[in-house]
């Protein structure tokens, strides 16, 4: 169905270093600040990679898809004491929801992975192929943000 990915990051183990010796609220600041600015750049790939409804119709709402790409913080990764985010497809809201609304990008499922009568048109893997971008885009941001926190705590 889906190529894995793999990516390959060096120098781990010395950001790992660096963000243990922040304080821990600061720590989780500036890490999310970084992953949010990684995952911006995969969510802009795969809202590049988006196919988009030619005419609307009674229940889908042409770019619906493309704008419901987002980039939310991990609750679960929060509840367990550290920092995560990821991007998906956000829902409607509830009450909003179901087949015949023009709000709820349900369908995004069905266009990513086909079904038996329609192929599949991935876009989110466009996003998975922006990896190394997002990376760089950790780096610019954590980067200097752990710099400044080293001098001021100096």
């Amino acid at each position: 169905m889906a190529d894995s990915v793999k990516v390959t990051v060096n120098g781990i183990d010395e950001l790992k270093k660096a963000l243990a010796a922040l304080p821990g609220k600061l720590r989780r600041k500036v890490l999310v600040k970084a992953l949010r600015a990684g995952a911006k750049e995969v969510q802009k790939s795969a809202r590049a990679a988006v196919p988009v409804l030619a005419v609307p119709t009674a229940y889908r709402t042409k770019g619906l898809l493309k704008r419901k790409i987002s980039v939310r913080v991990s609750k679960e990764s929060r509840r367990n004491g550290d920092v995560g985010v990821f991007v998906n497809i956000k829902p409607a809201p509830k009450g909003q929801r179901g087949a015949k609304s023009k709000l709820d990008p349900f369908y995004w499922r069905f266009v990513q992975f086909g079904t038996k009568k329609m192929t599949a048109r991935p876009f989110m893997e466009a996003g998975a192929d922006a990896l190394p971008e997002a990376l760089a885009a950790f780096e610019r941001e954590a980067v200097p943000a752990i710099e400044a926190l080293n001098k001021r705590g100096a």
